[in-house]
């Protein structure tokens, strides 16, 4: 059964390290109902869609932040004119 695990575990499994938070993992299925039940981790849903963005397409990447025009005042004390 493969799960999304929802916390770091420490140590190691078959010899290898955990994988990290949010790494979907293949386990037996009992092994994968305990952690479930626990919340250390989630069943990982497979919706068969799958995304993909061409290797050559540039992605602009831009925060989201509340500075996107000109600050407009409210009411209140006028601006100072000197």
């Amino acid at each position: 059964m493969k799960v999304r695990m929802t916390v770091d575990v420490s140590g190691t499994r078959n010899g290898e390290p955990w994988p990290p938070r949010g790494t979907v993992i293949d386990l037996p299925d009992d092994e994968a109902i305990h952690y479930c039940q626990q919340n250390m981790a989630v069943p990982a849903v497979d919706d068969g869609v799958e995304k993909a963005v061409r290797p050559d397409e540039d992605v602009e990447v831009r925060a989201l932040t509340t500075d996107t025009g000109p600050v407009k005042r409210g009411p209140g004390r006028p601006r100072k004119t000197t």
